[in-house]
């Protein structure tokens, strides 16, 4: 799929804003084009317009002050015979014609893309918003814009943003159906590539599409990982298992009707066969057993391929339910299983689908749990699951459900009972209220993660679980830092760097180089900002030292990502450095580390 896109501007308002915002679409697979682009060609602009927006797929409208040029008489006179239901198919359009109204270029290529059926995204700009130095609006062009707009709403067609700047436009642009496009473009492209089925392509572009909790990059890794599934599992996966005439069939039927983009029609077949196999159990429980398995999982693998997490923990969940009937311990291990490979997906490979399963998998969980000791499990690790993906969400309904569940837990985790259990719950509960906190622009939610992982480190003694207490202070260390960040005074920074200190007693670099170097990184920020907020050095180059020694362990090869970001915060340091000495040295070895981050995340300077 190539995806056309038009930007209707007038150019001495909007240059910069549509020069933008066509760099963010244009594509290798997306094309892009202005009124400019025709005007060069010769002949009558207005009908290679129309030709060009006719076959596109979307017309991006910006409304200002200004018109723009207007089309010709002649020209407009032979248009208008080109499509004689003009009028009739828009009429505030015909009404303004009739009337003598002009309609300038720019006007006539939002009613262009209403008369061919295109998406039509109009965005109208705030009277704040910075124009081009060719701005020249006159009262007539200012009245004449407002009177487009009329027509425009006489047809149910509104702006749908004002936008103030180039960000708040590309946001608007980038959040709707345009993006649904790029989606559904970079899903065939990468779908061809890979021989993916088309139906199979379209169904989920559409679905992926749909998460608007997910940017674009989120989408496209999701993208990735649900052809991965279908590569694996579906496509490559068994269709001739010699266990059942009826598993062959419903795989075989089932794969079909994925590739043709029916997933639910492909849901219900295998648990249609899966249902005929449970009648069957008691003739031929192995049988049976090896069936839904194969049935349940390919069900599952589907729903997680086309994005439907919920139907993929139905599947888990169904598995379960008929492998182990009323043996809740059994039903529990093997969900617990289950729990732990979607909870390994979900996190390292970023698949909020994943994560969407297996918080539905930890409450069947929780369903299932007869004791104190289980319920307070349960509801530990169903915190965990929503505040893995409630991290990834711009809302905060999961890290205030993580945070309920949390308190659950320690209601059947008594200090009294299980103390190490009560110490890890409680280290939970703090970084759910640490991300909240993080959110809101008060400090409670900091406050009460504080102590919460205060409360932790009385359990959690750096005689008894070393590592634990390691860690619950390098938490506590982070609580301290987004506090002290908020507050004018350094007390809590102080206390931020007390603990990190702390952590690094025991992480050592030698036992656990991974969290040592985490724990320097952590520190070194807060010594970076300690020292922005002195008078001396000595803060900002003990900030630089901790960042040197973490790019030691964080390597470049091994882990990109956390490498360029250290790399960014050895720049901020240093930068601030450069600012109090009188010579450029530790100004030139910012802009090297800046430059390192920037080459690490591909991004071009």
């Amino acid at each position: 799929m190539s995806v056309k896109i038009f930007l209707s501007t007038v150019s001495d308002e909007f240059r910069r804003y549509r020069d933008l915002l066509r760099s963010d679409l244009t594509r290798h697979n997306v094309e892009v084009k202005v009124q400019e682009d025709f005007k060069d060609l010769g002949g009558e602009t207005l009908d290679k317009l129309d030709v060009y927006i006719a076959y596109c797929d979307a017309v991006v409208h910006l409304v200002g002050d200004m018109t723009g040029a207007y089309p010709g008489e002649r020209g407009l006179s032979a248009f208008l015979a080109k499509y004689p239901d003009l009028a009739a198919k828009l009429p505030p359009l015909g009404a303004a014609l009739n009337d003598g109204v002009g309609v300038s270029y720019t006007q006539w290529e939002a009613w262009l893309a209403l008369y061919h059926g295109k998406l039509l995204f109009i965005a109208r700009a705030a009277e704040t918003t910075e124009r081009e130095p060719t701005y020249r609006p006159t009262d007539d062009s200012r009245g004449a814009q407002e009177s487009h707009l009329a027509c425009l709403r006489a047809v149910k067609r509104y702006p749908g943003c004002t936008f103030t700047s180039t960000d708040s436009l590309a946001k608007y642009v980038l959040s709707g159906a345009i993006l649904d496009l790029l989606v559904q473009a970079y899903a065939e492209e990468v779908g061809r590539d890979r021989d993916a089925a088309e139906g199979f392509i379209n169904e989920m572009a559409k679905k992926v599409a749909g998460d608007r909790n997910l940017d674009f990059e989120g989408k496209k890794r999701a993208v990735h990982n649900a052809i991965d599934i279908y590569e694996r599992e579906i496509f490559g996966g068994q269709t001739q298992t010699n266990i059942d005439v009826i598993v062959d069939e419903a795989l075989a039927r089932a794969r079909s009707l994925v590739d043709v983009g029916k997933s639910g029609l492909a849901q219900a077949t295998l648990r249609s066969a899966a249902e005929a196999m449970r009648r069957e159990e008691k003739e031929c429980r192995e049988r049976f057993v090896a069936g839904i398995t194969v049935l349940y999982n390919r069900e599952r693998d589907i729903a997680l391929a086309t994005y439907d997490g919920e139907a993929a923990a139905n599947a888990i969940v169904s598995l379960a339910d008929a492998t182990h009937g009323a043996n809740t311990v059994m039903v529990a291990q093997a969900l617990n299983s289950e729990a732990e490979t979607l909870y390994e997906y979900g996190r390292y490979r970023a698949s909020n689908v994943h994560l969407v399963a297996l918080i539905a998998v930890r409450r069947k969980l929780l369903d299932v749990a007869s004791s104190n000791e289980e319920r307070g499990q349960a509801n530990n690790n169903l915190g965990v699951a929503l505040v893995g993906l409630g991290e990834r969400e711009s809302g905060t309904a999961r890290l205030e459900e993580a945070v309920l569940a949390y308190h659950a837990a320690l209601e059947e985790r008594s200090r009294e009972r299980a103390p190490l259990d009560w110490a890890m719950t409680l280290t939970n509960l703090g970084l759910a209220l640490s991300t909240l906190g993080e959110r809101e622009s008060g400090t409670a939610r900091l406050e009460e993660a504080i102590a919460a992982y205060r409360a932790a480190l009385e359990e959690h003694r750096r005689e008894r679980v070393p590592l634990q207490w390691a860690t619950t202070q390098n938490n506590l260390g982070g609580a301290l830092f987004k506090l002290g960040e908020r507050e004018s005074g350094t007390p809590r920074l102080e206390e931020a760097v007390l603990a990190y200190r702390a952590a690094l007693e025991e992480q050592s670099r030698e036992r656990v180089p991974l969290d040592w170097a985490m724990t320097q990184n952590n520190l070194g920020n807060t010594l970076r900002v300690l020292g922005e907020r002195e008078s001396g050095t000595a803060r900002l180059e003990e900030a630089v030292l901790a960042f040197r020694a973490v790019l030691e362990e964080y390597t470049r090869e091994q882990v990109p990502l956390a490498w360029a970001g250290t790399q960014n915060n050895l720049g901020l340091a240093l930068s601030t450095l450069g600012e109090r000495e009188s010579g450029t040295a530790r100004l030139e070895e910012a802009i090297a580390a800046y430059r390192a981050a920037l080459v690490s995340t591909g991004v071009e300077y």
